[in-house]
Order: structure tokens, then C-alpha cells, then sequence
């Protein structure tokens, strides 16, 4: 079991992100003691799974590089407002 100071610093996030896991649901602890507590155990699940689940990359057919740059064209290109239009194409 480790601190939640200590949880942080395994996972390479803030003491407040690590709090914020454990409110959700996505980080198990225990309290004992008057202090909470994490299962190293968690950790290692956790750090395991964030390497494996990257997020992947944007590639150059992704739909908001189309709105790069729209409504800026000074009314000749589309606006703002256009973007479900530019998105929905």
C-alpha cells in the first residue's frame, strides 16, 4: 500500500489527479489509519494500461483539419457557424 502522494508519483501525475481518480472509480484505495491508501498492485494496472492504450495519432484526413483555418478567409471563406457543414461533409 502506498500514500497518495507516493500513488502520484508512481503514475507521474499531480496529488489532486490522483484524488481525482480515486472519486471516480478509477483508482482503488482503502482508508486506514485516518490516511487513504492505494494497493501498489493498482498501480502497476494502471501504468501497464495507459502504455498500452495510447491515443492515436491524427492523420491528415481527420475532420478537423478541415476547420483549420476556416473562418478566417475575411468572409470569403467559411465562418464559425459553418463548422458543422464543414464537418458533416
Amino acid at each position: 500500500m502506498v500514500t497518495v502522494e507516493e500513488a502520484g508519483r508512481a503514475l507521474g501525475v499531480s496529488r489532486s489527479t490522483v484524488w481525482r481518480l480515486i472519486q471516480r472509480g478509477g483508482l482503488p484505495s482503502v482508508r486506514r489509519g485516518g490516511r487513504r491508501l492505494v494497493p501498489a498492485s493498482a498501480l502497476h494496472t494502471r501504468a501497464r494500461r495507459r502504455r498500452t492504450g495510447g491515443i492515436p495519432s491524427f492523420s491528415h484526413d481527420h475532420p478537423l483539419f478541415r476547420l483549420a483555418g476556416a473562418g478566417r478567409g475575411g468572409g470569403g471563406a467559411p465562418g464559425a457557424r459553418d463548422k458543422h457543414a464543414i464537418l458533416d461533409r
